[in-house]
């Protein structure tokens, strides 16, 4: 297959010296690694006199290399590369990175990203508003995030700090300059690192410890800036500096070599240092520290020894004998020039660039690019109702900026007096069925505008298919309009009375197109078709959530729903009523749990391109739960038997395969810890008081309302 040829730009930290700095190998591996599949790359350094005094590589063969001394400068002599290249990468620790990427969000044509080569720490330092070459507002706008650790920080990429396309994007070592020498080793164990507070405990524990045990050994530490206080024992070779052209020789003079990690790098895991694959390539063979992930890419015994005290790395040294420690070695080797070259990682970037170039649906504007700075803004229409008021909640404890749309037909304003007087929330009265003021701005919209009960649909049925038709066109044009995210919320119901259980996403479902139900089923599904034919037909981002029962506190108690039916008549002390006979089964999700679901699904880097699951896969039958309530509330009410209703589905249970693997989501509540917070809830004077509008006035809309609602 034939690879396309990418124009990059690179803004690092340093490529020219790598005095003090492991970006430098990092980039020189990744850079060659271009350079030999075919794509042509400008690296951008700052000009500073550290690097300009140590510099080992002025005149890279691989790349071309540019020297900046300003901000200003570089804006006026590369400008055009950066406007031009199909994709501009900025590197952490950049001098002035802020401004710097910020001049890449707001002129750069092709896809713009970030490589965080110190993700662990950035994402600290951005929690304390220190990191100095990245803002937390930046996130959001970009088109790729690559990270030097994998894993759950990915996630919390996405959840946590809006970023929309997060990549695990380890360090590699260039094949060509770190491979076996022939040399007798000099030392029995080596370290190579510059001096670090939070890694010292571990090499004092690691190294120095052993070497005071084992006098008779040879140990080195080669690395800039350790302090003068530091006891070093007699046996301990210090070396101040070593430069990359070093390293292959210095790996192989060692018997056995160290590697140490940082505190921040330990607790997110999976964050490999290029030091480990260096000197796996050297074939050396590794002891480290103990973090999570380095197994999936070391295997412990076999491919890395991993130590926790002194006595390991004592054990090691002198117990392990010389044909098991050549083959841990060579397993080693295997494994990184397998995947961790800059060969591979630029085969990586290559499939990263087209997904991020696919994915990135904005709108490129002037207008747009002026708000690139904002924070994230997300109208959420039905923001009012049951889910939609824990979703506004969820999103403005984020730090997002909301705008709650609603008629309040269903919706009511008692959901929202938490939120009514932070500055980050807006509220609009509309009905989606009707056009959209053309001001409001925002990067997601979440469109949870339908009642979804049975009596509440079925009151208006006209006008419930309407909202979810009419409703779900006008919000995918807005979304269309600002280059935004929009995630649409279907049911359960679109399966209908299902002949598959339990309900997978592929399944077509079995809906009554003229039952009573349909105005709410057949709805849906239109709007499911609408949304997947937007993405089709005009490239809107849309995600699709299939939402099973839920409940929790905020249940409107005459909304007719089976949970809050039956708590209300159990705290009543009337009779239960359950409908046919019982036997019939549903799957309850509490309402947070189904909130992360929504949001995880709209954070998602990878556009799914289908409908998710989103619910408990817990099942209970009717007859189950009416008699559960009845024991968490103390209850004595009987249980009545009424007629079932027409075309009610026998059984409900979803499949989660795809939200577990696609979202890494599931549910954490057990139904009887969710049930005993919603009774708790209808028991307290809050549900007592809620004030119940089936059908409020309607209230023309002034250009006042819309006031401040852009981004």
């Amino acid at each position: 297959m034939t690879v396309r040829s990418f124009d990059l730009v690179v803004l690092g930290l340093s490529l020219s010296s790598s005095w003090g700095n492991g970006h430098a190998t990092t980039f020189r591996a990744l850079l060659r690694g271009l350079a030999a599949r075919g794509h042509r790359v400008l690296f951008l350094e700052r000009d500073v006199p550290w690097y300009a005094e140590n510099r080992d590589l002025p005149d890279p063969d691989f790349c071309t290399l540019g020297l900046y001394a300003s901000l200003e400068d570089l804006e006026q002599r590369y400008l055009a590369d950066i406007e031009a290249a199909d994709a501009v990468i900025v590197g952490s620790y950049v001098p002035d990175g802020i401004e710097v990427l910020d001049l890449v969000l707001e002129r750069a044509r092709g896809i713009r990203a970030f490589y965080d080569i110190d993700t662990p720490v950035t994402l600290a330092k951005l929690e304390k508003d220190e990191a100095g070459y990245l803002a937390r507002r930046q996130i959001p706008e970009l088109d790729l995030y690559l990270s030097f650790s994998g894993g759950p920080v990915l996630e919390r990429l996405a959840r946590e700090f809006g970023a929309r396309n997060p990549q695990a994007f380890y360090c590699a070592v260039d094949e060509t300059r770190y491979a076996p020498l022939p040399a007798a080793p000099t030392w029995d164990l080596g370290y190579l690192g510059t001096y670090s507070p939070d890694r010292q405990p571990a090499l004092e524990r690691l190294l120095l410890e052993p070497a005071r045990r084992l006098p008779h050994l040879r140990f080195v530490v080669a690395g800039p800036q350790y302090p003068d206080g530091i006891d070093w024992p007699a046996n301990v070779e210090r070396i101040e500096h070593l430069s990359p052209a070093e390293h292959a020789a210095f790996y192989a003079r060692q018997r056995f070599t160290l590697n140490v990690t940082r505190a921040d790098m330990i607790k997110a895991g999976h964050s490999p240092s290029v030091r480990l694959f260096e000197a796996a390539a050297c074939c050396t063979p590794i002891i480290s520290d103990r973090w999570e992930g380095l197994g999936d890419l070391l295997p412990e015994g076999r491919a890395i020894l991993i130590a926790d005290q002194t006595e390991q790395v004592v054990s090691a040294l002198t117990e392990i004998d010389e044909p098991v420690r050549l083959q841990i070695a060579e397993n080693a080797r295997a494994i990184v020039l397998g995947a961790h070259t800059g060969i591979a990682r630029a085969a990586e970037l290559e499939r990263h660039l087209p997904a991020a170039e696919r994915a990135t649906l904005r709108d490129t504007s002037s207008s747009r690019r002026s708000r690139r700075s904002a924070p994230l803004t997300a109208l959420i229409a039905g923001g009012a109702g049951f889910l939609g008021s824990y979703l506004c909640e969820r999103l403005i404890g984020e730090g997002r900026r909301v705008i709650c749309l609603d008629s309040f037909r269903t919706g009511t304003p008692e959901n929202l007096r938490t939120l009514e007087r932070d500055p980050r929330f807006s509220l609009l009265e509309a009905d989606v069925c009707e056009p959209l003021p053309s001001s409001i701005e925002v990067d997601r919209i979440y469109n949870l505008a339908c009642p979804a009960s049975p009596r509440h649909y079925q009151a208006d049925p006209i006008h419930t298919l309407m909202t979810s038709v009419l409703g779900a066109r006008n919000l995918l044009e807005l979304a269309r309009a600002n280059g935004a995210r929009l995630l649409q919320a279907s049911t359960s119901e679109v399966y209908g009375d299902p002949d598959q259980h339990p309900q997978q996403e592929s399944y077509w479902g079995n809906v009554n197109p003229i039952g009573i139900r349909a105005c709410y089923d057949e709805g849906k599904r239109a709007a499911e078709t609408l949304c997947f034919d937007y993405l089709r037909l005009h490239r809107v981002d849309v995600r699709v959530a299939r939402i099973f029962n839920t409940y929790g506190p905020r249940m409107r108690p005459d909304d007719g729903r089976i949970v809050s039916n039956l708590i209300v008549q159990a705290l009543s002390g009337r009779p239960l009523t359950v409908y046919g006979t019982g036997a019939q089964t549903r799957s309850f999700c509490y309402v947070t749990d189904l909130i992360d679901g929504l949001v995880r699904l709209m954070e998602v880097p990878e556009n799914p391109q289908t409908p998710i699951n989103i619910g408990n896969p817990e099942e209970y039958t009717i007859n189950e739960l009416a008699r559960l309530v009845t024991s968490l509330t103390g209850s004595t009410s009987p249980i009545v038997y009424e007629p079932l209703p027409a075309d009610d589905p026998q059984w409900r249970r979803p499949d989660i395969t795809m939200a577990r693997r696609v979202l890494g989501w599931a549910p954490r509540t057990s139904v009887r810890e969710g049930l005993a917070a919603t009774i708790a809830w209808f028991a307290g004077p809050a549900a007592a008081s809620a004030v119940i509008r089936i059908q409020p006035p309607r209230r023309k809309l002034k250009p006042a309302a819309v006031a401040g609602l852009s981004a």
